[in-house]
């Protein structure tokens, strides 16, 4: 990666509160591309030629400068990029003075170039993933053989392992994927980290057997763990699904918890609407109190004890509301068949 003029500006606007005295900075064909002195920028430097023919520093006194031409006395260190000449910096001054502050700022802009190597490498690889899974989950033609092939020749990853996708639900994805990223790599590599739409970011991990510890201030969906590119397909909609079906703001959803409700989201509408339509409308007049209380008893499977000290009431208390709800829907939820179409309600409503 070569030294541009718009880094070399920005990195010389930066050091010059520290460093008073002259830099220039010039790419691989010593044409000096930033400068503290605007009059100098697009000249050919000769110090900065000499360095980059023989790739060593240049110590030159106000004698020795005329040697190079429109160089002034200083010092001239080469920058180096993973091993390859991506310019030279300069300093004016008395070479004594100044080698130290010219060692300074040539690290600055190799750390810099390191750094901006760094985020173009990630900003590509994103791009590729980005490509790679919306393939993924767009077409369940696409072979899986074939996007395997891909991740391991291009994307240089192994997929042929279990992998369980977590679907985090957020304000803004872009501003959120690098605390994530920091965050999941703690358990362990992540496959990919991606900005889903407008308020979704999907991260696929290797599989652990044990509970998702996760210090992330909203709603994450988390699939059950598959193999290889059909697992990731199949665990991704399982996560997006635990999201659109929880109704009890939990911070984590398991796809695995939610199998019947997953089941009833699935009910053909038309069926549905015949079964439920009269209830649903008797349901949703009551006070949200009564739903609420139907989606504990449920949480609780059916135990009224339990659901009872939940809800901070007396049993007696809930029993009330269970009989009105039978009296004014015309479903008892202690009956196993009007729960199961009450739940339905509930899910799809």
């Amino acid at each position: 990666m070569e030294l541009t003029a718009q880094l070399g500006q920005e990195i010389i606007d930066r050091l010059t509160r520290y460093i008073d005295v002259p830099i220039n900075l010039m790419d691989p064909h010593a044409k000096i591309v930033a400068s503290t002195n605007s009059d100098r920028i697009n000249q050919s430097h000769g110090g900065a030629q000499y360095v980059i023919e023989k790739l060593t520093p240049l110590r030159f006194s106000s004698e020795e400068a005329t040697r190079y031409v429109n160089t002034k006395p200083g010092v001239n260190l080469p920058i180096f990029h993973r091993g390859e000449l991506a310019g030279v910096v300069g300093l004016t001054g008395e070479p004594d003075e100044v080698f130290q502050a010219a060692g300074m700022t040539q690290g600055s802009v190799e750390i810099a170039l390191e750094q901006l190597y760094i985020q173009k490498q990630a900003f590509y690889q994103e791009r590729q993933w980005n490509y790679w899974f919306h393939r993924l989950i767009s077409n369940e033609n696409v072979l899986g053989e074939e996007l395997e092939k891909e991740a391991f020749y291009t994307l240089q990853a192994d997929v042929k392992k279990t992998w369980q996708v977590l679907v985090f639900q957020v304000k803004s994805p872009y501003e959120h994927s690098d605390s994530i990223r920091q965050k999941i790599k703690k358990r362990g590599y992540p496959l990919f980290v991606l900005p889903y739409k407008e308020n979704f970011i999907v991260a696929a991990i290797p599989f652990e057997n044990k509970p998702l510890m996760l210090d992330f201030n909203g709603k994450v969906g988390v699939g059950e763990p598959g193999y290889t590119v059909t697992g990731i397909r199949k665990s991704f909609y399982q996560a997006m699904q635990a999201i659109e079906i929880d109704r009890a703001q939990n911070p984590i959803v398991y796809s695995a918890s939610l199998k019947m409700e997953r089941l009833l989201s699935h009910i053909d509408r038309g069926t549905y609407e015949d079964v439920t339509l009269p209830y649903a409308n008797r349901l949703h007049q009551l006070e949200e109190s009564y739903s609420h209380t139907l989606r504990t008893f449920f949480k609780n499977n059916l135990k009224m004890n339990q659901t009872a000290a939940e809800l901070h009431i007396h049993r007696n208390t809930l029993i009330y509301r269970l009989e009105q709800i039978y009296k004014k829907v015309g479903l008892d939820a202690r009956n196993f068949k009007d729960a199961v179409i009450l739940q339905a309600i509930l899910i799809r409503h």
